[in-house]
């Protein structure tokens, strides 16, 4: 009799997992849907396939071969079907001030799967290759990159060169990028999370943004839209800063740039060192390029160009 109920009781623990994992396909489904009829306005056509939450336990044994940590997850390594793949994991750590309700992740999630899906025709996003819905969170399936983080490059300690070439191919490509973002959809796209940690490049060198958890529609005829606040420590609009107690933070990218332009020999103070001591580096070219960075950085935004404009003058750049 107790053989009977211990298979009952795992009889009965069996279905509800099923059912569990049948309302997570249903729901994050959904959401999924949604998020591709409002970006896309719904001319979407480009299927996305699915894998099992047991598909991918399997291909990444467990999680095991993690590759990049960020606030909200990670990305591991893994092999499905004999293919080499990326999976991309959303969780919610339970205590980390940084971190968003369920509904906020979810939401990220599902629209990061849309715009990657959406985006996946151009060479500087990573590519996607399917997900899966069986999570609390959906998981994104790439095809393996074998990346590096472009942050790791620009850290002072990195002794690998970047060359001044390959710094002008990587923003003309990001440009690009981000420029489709804006004009290939019924409403542009804002990304508003654009900074090193979150380009990588694949092992030929190409820069491919990845991570559209955070992007934004801009309604019909609207030039902004408002949202709540992403916390980039560095990357905050200036004026919002200034409105805060630690407006005078040495470490915002306007206090840096504003602090070093005043100082003698202003060219050396902004540029990258390693740059500098290139031999084939075309000095005028990239004094062009610092004043377009410069704008940028101004502390107001109406002296602060348009990001379409910015884009279109760096893919000018030969």
């Amino acid at each position: 009799m107790d053989c009977i109920r211990k298979m009952l009781s795992l009889l009965k623990k069996f279905r509800k997992e099923e059912e569990d994992v049948e309302n997570l396909f249903l729901q994050n489904g959904s959401a999924l849907l949604e998020e591709l009829i409002s970006f896309s306005g719904g001319t979407y056509d480009i299927p996305i396939r699915s894998y099992s939450a047991q598909e991918l336990v399997k291909a990444t044994n467990n999680f095991a071969g993690r590759v990049h940590a960020s606030t909200y997850g990670y990305i591991c390594r893994g092999t499905l079907q004999g293919r080499s793949i990326l999976v991309k994991m959303f969780i919610n750590f339970p205590g980390n001030p940084a971190s968003h309700s369920d509904f906020d992740i979810l939401a990220g999630a599902v629209r990061d799967i849309a715009v990657t899906s959406l985006m996946s025709g151009n060479r500087n996003v990573i590519k996607i290759i399917g997900c899966c819905l069986e999570f609390t969170y959906p998981a994104l399936v790439y095809e393996d990159a074998r990346f590096e983080i472009l942050a790791n490059f620009l850290d002072p300690n990195c002794d690998k060169l970047l060359s001044w070439k390959s710094r002008l191919k990587i923003a003309k490509s990001i440009a690009s990028a981000i420029l489709y973002l804006h004009t290939a959809f019924p409403t542009p796209i804002i990304y508003r999370i654009l900074n090193p940690h979150n380009i990588i490049l694949d092992h030929h060198c190409v820069p491919k943004l990845f991570d559209f958890s955070f992007v934004i529609s801009l309604p019909p005829g609207e030039l902004q839209v408002e949202d709540d606040l992403i916390w980039i420590p560095g990357y905050f609009d200036p004026e919002y800063q200034s409105s805060r107690a630690n407006e005078g933070d040495p470490e915002h990218i306007v206090n840096y740039v504003n602090d070093h332009i005043q100082k003698d020999d202003q060219f050396k103070q902004i540029v990258d060192p390693k740059i500098l001591k290139e031999s084939s580096v075309n000095h005028r070219q990239l004094q062009a390029f610092i004043n377009i960075a410069l704008r940028c950085v101004q502390a107001k935004g109406d002296y602060r160009p348009d990001m379409l404009d910015i884009a279109r003058k760096i893919l000018q750049f030969e």
